[in-house]
């Protein structure tokens, strides 16, 4: 037998227990680990790979399409599981590290049940590696990865959520205009009122407040002035105490008092006498009787020359300062000149609409479009312009010396005087260049609401660029001491943005739920009965259906030119924008299956569809709209309906169909709503006789 010899020379036992990290446990005298400390490797030594190989499983997972990213990957395997994640580049790899061999195996049996999703190879630390793993040749010869952009068989059996039946179309619900040209006739009131025709693109954008979907009892003070938010602009309750006679000759606390030729209040004087006046024009006019009598203490007798005057109405010149009355619109807002002079006469007649008003009589027949009344909210008593009479307690009228488009009853509305009529109105509609016209929701809602009377803005139009349709004047404003523009303020604030696919998504718990109201003859309108066979509809009350329609004119838009992302896969219980018949919707996605078709609830309507991932994008935070549509469990039904029933169901509670509730019960326990519909049983009878003759 041939002898030889073994060779020993590279044996090291002490170098290779301090020098792997494995077995390195020295500490020095401060409790560091010696290795922190330990030289650089020489050139002609081997250099150690990356110390999580040798601590941790991993999978290397080959980045094949755009849809595979490191978000995905987390969601994927799920964030517990994972130590760490990187991403290389030269080899276009993910290494994925999880905790221990436990979470690796069942990281492996997830993708064993989703093999169309990723592809991955397994990472195991084996001591006569020297060098990392590496992409090579043969993985390209693996079977060709899922593509997000192809679509596949839905699967229907792996779902824990039902699935709407049919492809109904969600419905949409349009209001009536508040005007129309007919109500322009020759000789009617309105054409006389309104002799360009503005209203005819009025509008009434705050509904939700009116149904109290937002908190209407906020209230700020401004030096005694009270502030209630309330349909675009910030109503000064009192400005003046209308209980108390204000006499031209007694000055007031705040030393505003009436000037003794035009009637308009001032806080210029005389300094011997206290005679108030406005200006130099109003000082001309008393001039010979103000000569005799300062001094003297006797009061001017004043001719029938001398009244009351008011300065010029009407839009004030480009480059001057505003103030702004009220918002429409996100995009049309009512402005008044800053003037000092004009300032004091729109308070004025403010006051004496107050004063007035008090002894004012109820309207006793209904009011005709275009007729000026008095309005009284709370203790505010402003003059209105009637637009639109549905009712007697749906009457629209606009606030003429605000702007603002409101809706009440006939007990709010008085009659109003030909000399308070005759008053002059100051607010003018403009309409905001480059700014979009977007539903109000609670973050565009906030920022008017500051926009009160204290700010000043200077306003700038050129006369070609004036809407004769619309009958507004085009223009930029710049608010007067921070030279911000309102414009691009507004634009910004309200124009959404797509978030990152890596960025974490939303909850529904981000968004304002609506919920219905409970009581006696609801009128509501059903979105959804495709879940008519488990006993339960989705609706929403007949008056808030209109704002979802409004609510999806700009999610669309958002879907069909800001949103770019070509696939996304939401996350359970994240919300997104999803495609329902060619129509971009909110959604709730509710699970991932692994075929490439979320569910999706599509939160406005009701109905639970498979959607495609390339039918979906992220959801953008400016859209905190509320959730207007809820579930409405019917009592009554039978455990188990026979096809025919449910047939006869299907045709009463039709989507899209105005439906008035005998009772709706809120369950605080369940924390749900239930029904009662006098014609429920009917229908279940109607149904068990046809089925008994058959």
């Amino acid at each position: 037998m041939e002898s030889y010899e073994e060779d020993w020379s590279g044996f090291d036992p002490m170098g290779k227990d301090f020098y792997e990290e494995m077995q390195n446990m020295y500490t020095n005298e401060s409790g560091q680990n010696l290795i922190d400390e330990a030289p650089a490797p020489l050139k002609d030594e081997k250099v150690v790979r990356d110390p999580k190989q040798t601590k941790f499983p991993f999978f290397m997972v080959p980045k094949s399409s755009p849809y595979v990213t490191e978000r995905m990957l987390m969601n994927f395997f799920g964030r517990a599981v994972i130590q760490n994640l990187e991403f290389r580049r030269s080899s276009n790899l993910y290494f994925v590290y999880f905790l221990n061999i436990g979470s690796l195996e069942a990281a492996r049996l997830r993708v064993e049940r989703y093999p169309n999703l990723i592809r991955c190879i397994t990472g195991r630390h084996h001591m006569e590696r020297d060098e990392p793993l590496k992409c090579t040749k043969p993985m390209k010869d693996l079977a060709p990865a899922f593509s997000p952009t192809e679509r596949s068989p839905v699967n229907l059996d792996s779902r824990e959520f039902p699935i709407s039946a049919g492809r109904q179309k969600h419905p949409e619900f349009f209001r009536t205009p508040l005007v129309t040209k007919d109500d322009y006739h020759k000789g009617s009131l309105l054409a006389e009122k309104d002799t360009i025709r503005r209203y005819l693109s009025a509008k009434y954008e705050f509904a939700l407040e009116r149904h109290n979907v937002y908190n209407l009892k906020n209230e700020t003070r401004i030096s005694q002035v009270i502030l209630h938010f309330r349909s675009g602009r910030t109503i000064p309750v009192s400005i003046a105490s209308a209980s108390e006679e204000v006499k031209a000759e007694n000055l007031l606390e705040d030393g505003v008092t009436k000037c003794v030729a035009c009637q308009n209040w001032t806080d210029t004087s005389c300094k011997l006498c206290k005679m108030p006046f406005c200006n130099a024009s109003c000082l001309a006019d008393v001039a010979d009787q103000h000569k005799d009598s300062c001094g003297t203490g006797k009061l001017l007798k004043l001719d029938a020359k001398v009244g009351r005057k008011f300065p010029k109405t009407g839009l004030p010149p480009s480059g001057s300062k505003v103030k702004i009355t009220a918002f429409e619109q996100t995009n049309v807002v009512y402005v008044r000149s800053a003037d000092i002079h004009v300032d004091i006469a729109y308070y004025a007649i403010l006051t004496e609409v107050m004063m007035l008003g008090k002894t004012a009589h109820k309207l006793q027949t209904k009011p005709v479009c275009g007729q000026i009344v008095l309005y009284k909210f709370e203790t505010n008593i402003s003059r209105a312009m009637v637009l639109n009479v549905n009712d007697d307690k749906d009457i629209y009228v606009v606030c003429i010396d605000f702007g603002s488009v409101e809706v009440t009853e006939m007990k709010n509305l008085y009659d109003c005087s030909p000399y308070l009529a005759s008053l002059p109105c100051y607010p003018v509609a403009v309409q905001l260049r480059g700014v979009p016209g977007r539903f109000v929701g609670p973050s565009i809602r906030e920022i008017i609401y500051e926009m009160d009377q204290t700010l000043v803005f200077v306003i700038k139009y050129s006369t070609r660029e004036y809407d004769f349709s619309k009958g507004l004047q085009i223009v930029v404003m710049t608010e007067n001491d921070s030279h911000s523009n309102l414009n691009h303020f507004l634009k910004a604030i309200m124009t959404p943005v797509e978030p990152s696919i890596s960025e974490l998504g939303y909850k529904e718990d981000c968004l304002p739920q609506v919920p219905l109201p409970a009581g006696m003859n609801i009128d509501i309108v059903v979105m959804d009965n495709s879940f008519l066979k488990y006993g339960f509809i989705y609706c929403t009350p007949r008056d808030l259906s209109y704002e979802v329609t409004k609510m999806q004119l700009d999610i669309q838009k958002y879907g069909e030119k800001i949103a770019k992302s070509e696939t996304y896969a939401p996350p359970k219980n994240e919300l997104c924008i999803a495609k329902y018949e060619g129509k971009w919707c909110r959604g709730l996605s509710l699970e991932l299956v692994g075929d490439g078709y979320p569910s999706i609830l599509f939160i406005d309507y009701g109905n639970i569809v498979p959607t495609h991932v390339t039918d979906i994008r992220p959801y953008p935070p400016q859209f905190i709209f509320p959730i207007l549509t809820a579930e409405l469990i019917l009592i009554g039904l039978p455990v188990e309906l026979t096809d025919n029933q449910i047939d006869g169901l299907e045709k009463y509670f039709s989507v899209g169909t105005p439906i008035t509730c005998s009772e709706i019960i809120y369950s605080k326990e369940e924390n749900n709503f239930s029904a009662r519909f006098d014609k429920l049983q009917d229908i279940l009878n109607l149904t068990r006789t046809n089925c008994h003759e058959k």
